[in-house]
C-alpha cells in the first residue's frame, strides 16, 4: 500500500462521507484511497503538498469535518535506525540554515535490542537521535519548520511510520487561516 497524504478528521461514518464530498468538490477524483479507517484515510496523489494547498484554499472560511491534511515525504518501518537518517536528510535539504525546526512525533518508534527483539524507544530518547545530526536552530514554541514523525497503522498488523518536512503551519489545523507555500522559506 502507498500513500503520500494522511487525512485525520472527526469520527464517524457521516463525516467520512462529507470529506470525500469535499475533496471531490475542491481537488476533483484526482487521489487514489489507499486506505480508510476510522478518523483517517490515507490517500495517494501526485503532489502531497499541491494538493495541501489546494484543499487548504478550498475549504477557507468553510465548515468541514476535516482536522490536517497533511503531506507526507516518506514511509518506512517504525523503526529509528531507519526513520532518523530519513528526517535528517530531508530536514538539511528543506530547512534554510538561518531558520529554526521542531521534532512532532505522534505515535511510537521502536528499535532493534541485542537479542534481535522490538523494544519501545521513549519518545524524548527518539527525538533527541532524530534531532542531533540536524544543524539548525531548534525552537520548540515558535519553530519555522515541522520535522513531522507519525506512526500510522497500514493494516490490521502492520504500522509505519510517514516522514515530512514543511513549513509549520501545514501541519496546523485545517481551519487555522494560515496560508502559503509549504517548502518556500
Amino acid at each position: 500500500m502507498e500513500f503520500n497524504v494522511i487525512i485525520t478528521y472527526e469520527p464517524g461514518e457521516d463525516h467520512s462521507n462529507w470529506v470525500f464530498s469535499q475533496l471531490n468538490s475542491c481537488v476533483g477524483a484526482s487521489y487514489i484511497v489507499a486506505k480508510v479507517r476510522s478518523s483517517i484515510i490515507l490517500l495517494s496523489v501526485q503532489d502531497p503538498y499541491s494538493f495541501w494547498y489546494n484543499v487548504k484554499q478550498c475549504l477557507q472560511g468553510r465548515d468541514t469535518p476535516i482536522h490536517r491534511v497533511i503531506p507526507v515525504d516518506a514511509v518506512t518501518e517504525p523503526l529509528l535506525e531507519k526513520v532518523a537518517p530519513i528526517a535528517r536528510n530531508y530536514a538539511l535539504n528543506r530547512i534554510p540554515e538561518n531558520e529554526t525546526f521542531r521534532i512532532t512525533l505522534q505515535g511510537r518508534l521502536y528499535s532493534v535490542n541485542e537479542r534481535g527483539r522490538l523494544v519501545k524507544v521513549p519518545s524524548i530518547e527518539a527525538i533527541r537521535t532524530i534531532a542531533e545530526p540536524i544543524s539548525r536552530k531548534v525552537d520548540l514554541k515558535n519553530p519555522q519548520w515541522v520535522v513531522y514523525i507519525r506512526s500510522v497503522p497500514a493494516s490490521r498488523w502492520l504500522t509505519v511510520a510517514t516522514v515530512s518536512v514543511a513549513r509549520a503551519f501545514v501541519f496546523k489545523n485545517i481551519r487555522v487561516n494560515e496560508i502559503g507555500d509549504p517548502l518556500q522559506p
